[in-house]
């Protein structure tokens, strides 16, 4: 079926050379990115939406953490965890609880 479409030049001319890459008719190229596109809309509507639970207590934003900045999200991320380790190996614990320090 043939059909007229209004699209950005900047995407018609990325599934261009995505056509001329895979040695494909730019019609096929862009009927794939439909069917692709289609198909994981459906998948999302399917799923419903998601559930949110509280945080458990004392979860939540952290004072003096910068939102963004990666190094310190991440750093707050793993501290409680990189705590917990410190605090079974210093007690002769493994980290693993199977007496295994490794």
């Amino acid at each position: 079926m043939r059909t007229t479409l209004t699209i950005d030049e900047d995407l018609l001319l990325a599934y261009k050379q995505l056509a001329a890459t895979t040695h494909q008719s730019l019609s096929h190229v862009v009927e794939d990115a439909l069917r692709e596109a289609l198909s994981l809309r459906r998948e999302r509507i399917g799923r419903g939406p998601i559930e949110l639970s509280p945080l458990p207590e004392g979860g939540g934003l952290v004072a003096g953490v910068d939102l963004s900045s990666h190094a310190a999200l991440t750093e707050a991320l793993e501290k409680p965890r990189d705590d917990e380790l410190r605090r079974r190996l210093q007690g002769g614990g493994s980290p693993r609880g199977d007496g295994d320090p490794s």
